[in-house]
């Protein structure tokens, strides 16, 4: 089994500091680190085993395959602690060595070239954690796909990773579930996630109106934790809730609809 390679925190914080000189770099077509000194002063290996290829899909014809690369980032490193999934000596090493193809096609910088401050701000974004924060987790490019794989796979299910093709299915959805207070209780993200599955012909069909009904649906879940803890609640208890409010909402804009067609 072969073992994780980090940056050591010193060249680390040497590379994130030099971004901005180095944003030719980052238009290179092979990964470039390794031209930084000895190896022995950039990496070091962990006890953490990879059990998978983390060899990803680039995207093709408009298809980001984010969920697919989700569930190969997430197999291979299957066992990660939640400790060591924010260090960001692990994310920032595998944006730039060994998925640095995939993350050139996915998260290219020549998008913001021409403005020198926002390339270089999108470079610490998507290819380094600033911060261990959950927002700065869900922005590097590998990290997003472990932890999005993480907070939505149910070993209950046939296909573990069943609702982690919902919650990756639109930005909108993961950005909604994920960015507000409600992303950092897992029996919630869970319990969304399925209610959304079951009502997939729904709220997953695309559309403004869908939208609408799933960011209410996050709003209203979010606005709730502040008077109960969302974490105490079980999942049946959580899609109950989602259920009731989807079905007064829906009451509530059907009649609205009725009185403006009247008009």
């Amino acid at each position: 089994m072969n073992r994780l390679v980090i940056f050591k925190s010193s060249f680390l914080h040497s590379l994130r500091a030099a971004v901005s000189g180095n944003l030719l770099k980052y238009q290179r077509d092979q990964s470039w680190t390794h031209e930084s000194g000895a190896q022995a002063a950039r990496e070091m290996q962990t006890e953490v085993g990879i059990t998978g290829a983390l060899t990803l899909h680039e995207p093709k014809n408009g298809d980001l395959l984010d969920i697919e690369n989700a569930i190969r980032v997430h197999g291979a490193l299957r066992h990660l602690t939640p400790l060591q999934a924010r260090d960001p000596r692990l994310w920032t090493h595998l944006a730039h060595v060994e998925c640095w193809q995939y993350m050139r096609k996915r998260w290219p910088v020549e998008r913001h070239v021409a403005q020198r401050e926002r390339a270089a701000r999108f470079v610490l974004s998507r290819y380094f954690v600033p911060q261990s924060q959950s927002r700065a987790l869900l922005r590097n490019g590998i990290a997003r796909l472990w932890w999005t794989a993480q907070m939505s796979y149910d070993s209950d299910r046939e296909n573990p990773y069943e609702l982690t093709a919902v919650l990756l299915s639109t930005l909108d959805i993961t950005q909604q579930i994920l960015e507000r207070g409600i992303g950092r209780a897992p029996n919630v993200i869970l319990a969304f996630l399925e209610f959304l599955l079951r009502n997939k012909e729904v709220l997953l069909v695309g559309g403004n109106q869908n939208r609408i009904h799933i960011r209410r649906l996050a709003k209203f879940l979010n606005l709730h934790g502040g008077v109960s803890i969302l974490d105490c609640l079980t999942k049946t208890e959580v899609i109950d809730l989602l259920q009731t409010e989807f079905s007064r909402t829906s009451i509530t804009d059907n009649q609205t609809t009725e009185v403006v067609a009247d008009r």
